[in-house]
């Protein structure tokens, strides 16, 4: 009996993802390339520079280097790595700069052979390179991501644009555009009119003509191909320049070729009170990168604007418009903005950063080389700047340290991935909060301020005991459900948590229930036709977790019905113990896998 393909997709709050600019990682067969002579693998010479002084060209990163790094990623407690596109590519400049970046793309069936072995074919059903870095992440429990970009191809480069193939077969040329492949549009001058954004080209690129249904079918295909060889997940570029039904029936068609993949979306800018990105996030089928809480980081830390952590508060009061807004991918900085050290230049402001990161809701996202103070601030370290190099893979620095033993936190600690943010304590240079899923519970509280500070929470969220900090090793002790006499070092962080009992099961299921908003006093709670939720008695029925305004959520241990089926409905429980409100649906059917976790994300339904 087929399970929904939507209820199939991968848990991904509980990943940490790790992003990879594959040509400033790691070269892993220079040694090969020094024996041989031969370092310039494209069909033309010039676009390579080894001396690293030429940020336009390819610097020689390569997926060998990922998997000679494979070790060290996983040390760091990284469970997912995203790949920068790794499609053929026009091998060419345009001006100073060649497609090192991976979003010039040539033919979307191929790889780039820049990033192979020497001799290994591009094919992704023939590249050795390919399989051996999927069986190297596999092998060490880290899911492969691989960026796609659907919107455009190729700029005008020395007369050339749009030219694509279809596994080395030419298929469309803006050009020569008799298949209609293509918008023939001006570039966007309004970045606020939709039409614009859907319709004209960004920065000249050649924009696909996403009403071509020959067009869907290639770029749908091309995806499945890449998901088939061991792909996880997607990262889907430019997510705002394309209608939101095409994403709907682009994530329909990936997910039922492969059920369990997870998508999120880059919708630059995206903040959580303009209701067009919100629609995207909530509509498209995908998550989205929360460039709203990157923002609010950057800004407190850096004090470029006025309000300190007050920005990072403002962002997650509007958590409630989204309907996962614990599947956000979050991050501090990517490869479209000056890095975190180029804005603020005090190290101990990154670590804070990383704290904020790796403890609030959502799915954490690093930036390569952030944990080795990867930096480069040649003018102002905007783009190319903010790619430099990777050159360090030091275990033991304080960054590399504190991410890892955070990382460790999130996945031992299921506050951090599933559970409700409180806001504990709020000024402009002091912020304290918990996390709390059941009996799981994280407190974090953050002092940026040049001297050291001494905190009281009257309601801290803690359990009464005896505490060490999982940062400082400071003792600190919880009565009455007061902590007093918190101190915080100047620049300083705390991170204290009480781990309660896992969800256990053969087979759980991760029950997300959107769009009812609760009163003071209400629970919801699930019930259903199986003893775990109840037989359909309220009386028994299994009570859910509130995490914001608009989501709760359950882990069910379903190990009796494996293999099965459910049905189920939501339900309002009253404080006062009168009726329920019970969800007027038919009750909702589910066929069960054997085992392992099974996600059923639903909306309420009062129609």
């Amino acid at each position: 009996m087929a399970t929904n393909p939507q209820s199939c997709e991968a848990e991904f709050r509980r990943e940490f993802i790790y992003f990879i600019i594959v040509d400033r990682f790691l070269d892993g067969t220079a040694d090969e390339e020094e024996r041989s002579g031969t370092w310039d693998r494209g069909e033309r010479q010039g676009l390579l520079d080894k001396t690293w002084m030429e940020w336009g060209k390819y610097w020689g990163g390569n997926l060998q280097g990922v998997i000679d790094r494979v070790d060290y990623l996983k040390q760091l407690g990284v469970t997912a790595v995203w790949l920068s596109p790794l499609f053929e590519q026009v091998d060419d400049m345009q001006f100073d700069r060649a497609p090192m970046h991976g979003y010039w793309t040539k033919d979307f069936k191929r790889i780039n052979p820049r990033f192979l072995r020497q001799g290994d074919s591009n094919s992704l059903q023939s590249s050795s390179t390919l399989k051996d870095l999927v069986a190297a992440l596999h092998q060490a429990g880290i899911k492969l991501i691989l960026d796609v970009v659907c919107n455009h191809s190729s700029p005008d480069i020395n007369g050339s644009k749009g030219v694509v193939f279809d596994d080395g077969v030419p298929l469309a040329d803006y050009n020569n555009d008799h298949n209609g492949f293509y918008h023939h549009n001006p570039e966007i001058t309004d970045w606020e009119d939709e039409y614009q954004l859907i319709n004209y080209e960004m920065c000249g690129l050649a924009t696909f003509n996403e009403q071509n249904i020959h067009f869907r079918n290639y770029i749908k295909g091309a995806i499945k191909n890449w998901l088939d060889i061991g792909v996880d997940a997607l990262r889907v570029d430019t997510l705002k320049h394309m209608p939101v039904w095409f994403w709907q029936e682009f994530c329909t068609d990936i997910k039922r070729h492969k059920p369990e993949a997870f998508l999120f979306g880059e919708y630059g800018f995206s903040k959580p009170w303009e209701s067009r990105s919100v629609r995207y996030a909530n509509d498209s089928g995908m998550s989205i990168l929360d460039f709203g809480l990157c923002d609010g980081i950057r800004f407190a830390l850096s004090g470029r604007e006025p309000g300190g952590f007050h920005l990072v508060e403002q962002v997650l009061g509007w958590d409630h418009v989204y309907r996962r807004a614990n599947e956000l991918v979050t991050f501090i900085d990517n490869h479209d903005m000056p890095r975190f050290l180029s804005i603020v230049s005090d190290a101990r402001k990154l670590k804070l950063a990383l704290v904020l990161l790796l403890t609030l809701r959502g799915v954490p996202c690093l930036f390569y080389g952030t944990e080795q103070g990867l930096h480069n601030d040649t003018h102002g370290g905007e783009d190319p700047y903010n790619r430099p190099m990777m050159e360090s893979w030091d275990q033991q620095n304080d960054l590399y340290r504190l991410v890892a033993r955070l990382a460790e936190l999130r996945q031992t600690n299921a506050a951090l991935t599933l559970g409700s943010h409180q806001q504990r304590y709020l000024s402009e240079e002091h912020y304290a909060y918990s996390r709390h899923y059941r009996d799981n519970h994280v407190l974090v509280a953050v002092n940026q301020a040049p001297d050291s500070a001494t905190l009281t929470l009257q309601h801290c969220g803690l359990p009464d005991g005896t505490y060490r900090c999982l940062l400082t090793e400071q003792m600190l002790e919880v009565r009455s459900g007061c902590l007093d006499g918190l101190t915080l070092a100047s620049q300083g962080a705390v991170v204290l948590e009480h781990r309660g009992h896992a969800v256990q099961g053969d087979l759980v299921a991760v029950f997300q229930l959107n769009g009812y908003a609760t009163q003071p006093g209400q629970r919801l709670a699930i019930t259903g036709s199986c003893p775990e939720l109840g037989c359909w008695d309220t009386n028994q029925c299994y009570g859910m977790e509130y995490v914001n305004a608009n989501t709760w959520i359950a882990e069910v241990p379903l190990d009796a019905r494996a293999g099965s089926e459910i049905h189920y409905k939501f339900v309002v429980l009253q404080a006062d113990g009168s009726q329920p409100v019970m969800e007027n649906v038919l009750a909702r059917f589910q066929a069960l896998p054997n085992s392992g976790r099974l996600k059923l994300d639903c909306i309420w339904n009062d129609d």
